[in-house]
Parts: structure tokens; sequence; C-alpha cells
């Protein structure tokens, strides 16, 4: 029956309550969710206009007052509001109140009409679609684990088949959800006590006689383990539109034996200069277990602030230029200078002289270069002066192929982790807490990701690698590693064990075994050998000791804990425990003291020189003393471990075989003697 078709003050609707007047009902909330089924059957909201409990006051009695949602009148007159109000003055009331005699509650109609039309349908009417305790739960819980609201809604329907909840209530039960756990607390105050929470290594710098901060730099101590362990390569770069008030995310990654990449730290910088950048890369310095674990390559895009910065915290290490950032500013400059027929060739010239492999390859594309854009002298003096001429080493294969990079010459690894964060956050316009929230919950999937790769090469051998050639590998290296060297085995069929042709690039730049070396391998029936793998790749774990060398009590925290007793009696809780975590820097004197120990152990090794030599030792390192510690002597002195022995000489066996002619007059014996087998 169509209710609007009814010209009547809708008293039919009273015969539906009387017939059931009689019932008795086991308690007040049975009373209530029948009568407001039974309404919304017809049509009608049923709410509570007042509840009173008989608590020994008196006066007080069990009683409930039920009406319909259009009761009353909207109690503002304020004419510049804009919400609108549904209330109609129905007159509709019901009286529930418990038996006299017994147990139960029973029903009496006061007045049974309403004076509007009933309504066709409930779908979207806020009243029903509010949450009840156990969905308000539901909401919470997968807001937590960063389920769209659209997805949560739905979620919602099929658990409830009668839900007629709409999404704005979604989004008003999670924002009430996120102001719920930050309390009293301001927005950077809640950041700071969840960074405690989960025992994060941080730092803050405010500005100047100011409480506002201006840069924020945090990590996870997992993230720390790793980066002590595979500490070759850093690759950095800022990404935007990750919180409302649009500051730049600086976010540092590395690369795993297993090639997986491991976030380093992440900074929120007031601004991207040389200043704040250096700030966030003294922190970086600041987890490395010690000096010789600084990483030897840092990959980045040309931010010149970024690369300046890098130049001053990180001045030994090798600073790489994004190769796809390059190319990408090339071809636009390209699309702009050079007509449309000639684009294509330009540009495989351009990627040939970028893959060069020695010096003169290098010329002789360049030259070409020159030639056929002799007519673009425009586009010529932009690639040579903005990219070549300044930056060649940094990207260019003949010079980054010297250098150990593991294979990253882009910021791929980067980008890909900003792409991962964003997919967390869902949205651009959040505050720093719910960034720091997705962020806290990618690192703990990385992690978990990253300790699985290990557990599977550690456990499982693939059928590829089951040959006998492999196995001094089996369960010692990663599958990275070994794929590696299966596509120089590939390359054994074409180069055999001619260097030139071979190039040994891996080498250089994996620390792995080359085609040449294979093949000889091959020639005389040797596996491959353990220690001809760098230490990269035999890392299958993040259980690193960051307390090795260095013992707590070498420090001396009397200052600090004098100085952290005076600063917790005028600060609050948060406060006290980010001072606490600050408050532990070493002692001038134990800084002496180890000083002076290690200047004693040296002085013990200069005396077995003669004197006139030891004016000119400037370091001392004490390797293993086997056939190869001259090469682990060199490997420990230029900073790398004195298990990279197998890189210097491999290096050294390249140098002599490239210039047998100068090194001839130094070696007695045929220089071909002293070349690797």
């Amino acid at each position: 029956m169509n209710h609007h078709q009814l010209n009547i003050s809708y008293s039919y609707i009273v015969n539906f309550y009387l017939k059931r007047i009689l019932q008795v009902f086991s308690s007040r909330e049975a009373v209530f969710e029948w009568a407001k089924a039974i309404g919304r059957q017809n049509g009608i909201l049923i709410v509570t206009i007042r509840s009173d409990k008989a608590n020994g006051i008196r006066g007080r009695k069990d009683k409930l007052i039920l009406g319909c949602e259009r009761g009353g009148r909207y109690k503002s007159e304020s004419k510049k509001s804009v919400t609108c109000s549904h209330k109609e003055n129905c007159p509709f009331t019901l009286r529930c109140v418990p038996l006299s005699v017994g147990e139960g509650w029973k029903i009496s109609v006061r007045c049974g009409t309403h004076n509007h039309e009933l309504l066709d349908t409930v779908t979207g009417h806020s009243y029903l679609g509010r949450l009840n305790e156990e969905e308000r739960k539901f909401v919470n819980d997968m807001t937590k684990y960063k389920l769209a609201p659209r997805f949560i809604l739905n979620a919602l329907k099929v658990r409830n088949e009668t839900n007629v909840t709409i999404p704005s209530q979604i989004y008003k039960a999670r924002s009430t959800y996120r102001s719920s756990l930050r309390g009293p607390y301001t927005e950077m105050q809640h950041l700071l006590k969840l960074i405690q929470q989960e025992n994060y290594v941080h730092w803050t710098r405010r500005r100047e006689n100011s409480d506002i901060l201006r840069d924020i730099f945090w990590t996870h101590p997992d993230c720390i383990k790793l980066l002590n362990t595979f500490h070759f390569v850093l690759i950095c770069d800022s990404t935007y539109k990750t919180n409302r008030y649009r500051l730049p995310l600086l976010e540092i990654v590395g690369v795993t034996s297993t090639s997986l990449t491991f976030s380093v730290g992440f900074a929120y910088l007031e601004k991207e200069r040389q200043d704040n950048f250096i700030w966030a890369f003294e922190k970086v310095r600041m987890l490395f277990k010690s000096e010789s674990l600084i990483s030897k390559v840092i990959v980045t895009d040309r931010d010149l602030a970024m690369m300046n910065a890098i130049s001053v915290v990180f001045p030994t290490s090798i600073h790489l230029l994004c190769r796809f950032h390059i190319e990408k500013n090339v071809g636009a400059r390209c699309k702009q200078y050079v007509k449309k027929d000639r684009q294509e060739e330009v540009m495989d010239l351009w990627k040939k002289i970028v893959y060069s492999t020695s010096v003169e390859e290098y010329d002789h594309h360049l030259q070409q270069f020159e030639i056929l854009c002799a007519d673009i002298i425009l586009f010529v003096d932009y690639v040579k002066d903005s990219w070549l001429t300044p930056y060649k080493e940094r990207f260019v294969n003949v010079w980054t192929n010297r250098v150990m990079h593991l294979g990253n010459t882009t910021s791929n690894r980067v980008e890909s982790a900003h792409w991962r964060l964003k997919n967390m956050l869902q949205t651009s316009f959040g505050d720093l807490c719910k960034s720091w929230d997705a962020v806290n919950m990618m690192l703990k999937n990385q992690i978990c990701i990253i300790q699985s790769s290990f557990q599977k090469t550690i456990k499982d051998v693939e059928h590829g690698y089951n040959s006998q050639f492999f196995q001094n590998l089996h369960h010692c290296v990663s599958r990275k590693c070994m794929k590696l060297i299966d596509n120089q085995l590939e390359r054994v069929k074409i180069v055999g064990t001619n260097k030139t042709e071979c190039g040994c690039s891996i080498r250089t730049t994996h620390g792995l075994p080359c085609a040449c070396e294979l093949a000889k391998l091959q020639i005389y029936g040797n596996v491959i050998p353990l220690d001809s793998i760098h230490d990269f790749w035999k890392q299958l774990s993040i259980a690193h000791e960051l307390e090795d060398e260095e013992s707590l009590s070498d420090y001396d925290f009397s200052e600090e804990l004098e100085a952290m007793k005076a600063y917790m009696k005028k600060h609050d809780i948060i406060s006290q425990r980010i001072f606490k975590a600050k408050a532990r820097q070493p002692s001038q004197l134990s800084q002496r003291s180890a000083r002076q120990q290690s200047q004693s152990s040296q002085h013990s090794f200069k005396t077995q020189f003669p004197t006139y030599i030891r004016l000119y030792i400037e370091d001392i390192v004490d390797v293993v003393a086997d056939g190869n510690f001259g090469f682990r002597a060199i490997a420990a002195l230029l900073g790398w471990t004195e298990e990279s022995w197998a890189l210097v000489r491999s290096q050294l066996d390249k140098e002599i075989g490239l210039h047998k002619d100068v090194y001839s007059n130094v070696f007695d014996d045929n220089v071909e003697s002293y070349l690797l087998l």
C-alpha cells in the first residue's frame, strides 16, 4: 500500500501497536528494539524522547518514552544556519514502563497519530545508519589497518544485510577514532609519542629561540641493523604530496643481498635547502656502527642542494647520478631542439655515449654525436655543459664500472619506495601522524619480507643451480648472487677467457666472478670458490650486533643524568622521554682513552719497521695472515672490509693487463706470470 495516496492522519498505525499492547517484554532494551523494528517496517523512525531509571532517589522511576524522530521543534532561530531539520512537532508517543506485578515491561500508546507522510524507504537515513558498538569497533580496526572507507562500508553490509550506513558516517567514525587516539595532545606531541612507543630512533631540530620544529628524522631499529649489514650503497630522493602541510619527505634506502629494497630513514624537512639536507645526512651518518662502514656509493638525482650536502657529510663516498632522470631530461630537450624524424637516431647515439665501456669508445661516440648534431649547436651545448663536462664520471659506464654500486645506477629503488608509501597513505592531505603511521606499517611489512627472503635462500636451492659448479655457494650466498653468476656463464659462450671482450665489470661493480674468470674455472675443472664472492652476497640475516666495538661501561653519564633531572622538573612526560633518548653522548675522557689505546696498538707495529720509514706510516691495519694478506691490507685501508681482497686482486690484475709495457720494467720475470690464471 502506498501511504502517500491516503489522505488520513495515519491513525491506522496505532492499531498496529494496539494489537501487541498486551505483549510483555523482558527488558528495556527489548522494548526499544521491538518498537524500532515495527516502526521501520511501517515507514517511521522511533527514537528515545526520555529515559529514566529508578536509583533510590525520590521521584525517580523506571520508564522509557518513545516517539517519532520528527517530534518536537528545531530550537535554533538563526537565519544564517545552512543546516536543516526534520522536526515537525509530530505528536506520536509511546510510554514504556515495568509491570506492576512480576518482571517485564509493557507499552501504552499516548498518541498514535503522525502529522507527516511516512517514508517510502529508510535507505540513506542518518539515524538508522548509526553504527552500533560492534560496528564501531569493526570500523576502528579497519581504519587502523588502512582499509579504505568504501571497502569498510562494503564489509559492513556483507556482515549485516539490513545495514543502511552511508559513506559520510564511515568518514565521521574514522575521524572520531583518530581524535580519540590523540586525546589532549597536539599533533606534534602525539607524533613524538607514537615514535617513542614503537622505539624508533629519532631527532628533531627547532628554529632558533622557538619551539617550532624545522626538521624531524626517524628510523626503525631493524633498519639500523640492515644499514650496518648492507652499507655499500645508499639511494636518496625527496617526495611530495604526503601531508597537508606540503613538507617534502626525504627518503633514504639501501639494498639487501637478496636484491630487496630497505628503508634507511625518513626526514620531514622544512625546506629543500643545503642546510636541511646536511642536518638529515648527519643523522644518517650517526647510524653507522663505525667509520669503516660508511657507504661507498650514494645515488641521487641532480638536486644541487642535496649534492652539496652529500659532499659535505660524505666526502669520501662516490656520488652517482640517476641515469633514468638524466635520459628523461636529455629526451625532453631533444624534442625541443631536434626535428621529429631525427630524434630517435640522436637518442640512440646518446645511449651509446652513456653505455661506453672505455674512454676511447666514449670519445668516439661523443665525436659522432657532435657531427650528427652539428646544425643543432644549442642542443649539443646543453648536453655537454649540463651533463657530460661536469658529471660524466657520475653516470657514464666507463667510470661507473670502476665502482661497486651493485647495479644501482638509477634512483628507481627509492622511487618505488615512494610509490609503496603513497599507496599506504591513500591521501595527500593527512597530518604528520597519519603519514608516520603509514611509514610504520610499510616498514613492518618490508622487514618481514626481507627476513622471509633470507630464509628461502638458506633453506631452498633453485633447480637451475643444482650443478656441481655451484656446490660451494648453496645456502651461503643469495639467489640474486647465483642468478648474476649464471648470467655471466651465458657470456662465457661468447667471450671465453678473453678479458678484453669480457670487460670484467661484474667483478668491480658487484664483487662477483666475471665471465672470463668462470671460463678459466671450467677449463681447469674447478668449482666456484666461495672466497671469490664478495661478503655482501653472503649476508643472510639482519641480526647485526651494534654494541660490539663499544661497551656501555666506556661511557660516563654523570653530566647527562644531572641535566636530565633538571629538565624533568619543568617539562611534561613526552618531553622527558625525548630528552632521555638523546642524553647518551660519550664523554671526552672515554674518547681520549679509546684513542690512546689505538695509538698504543699502532706503535707496537711501527717498531717493527726501520726508523727512517716510521715517519711516513700514516695508518696500520692488522689483517688475517694468509696468502692474500697484502690484498686484505689494501682493501681495509681503502675503507672496505678485508674480505674484499678478491676485488682488489681483480682490479690490480686488470691494471697490469692493460699496461703490460709499463709493468714489465717493474717485474724481473714475465708480466704474464703475475696475472690471474
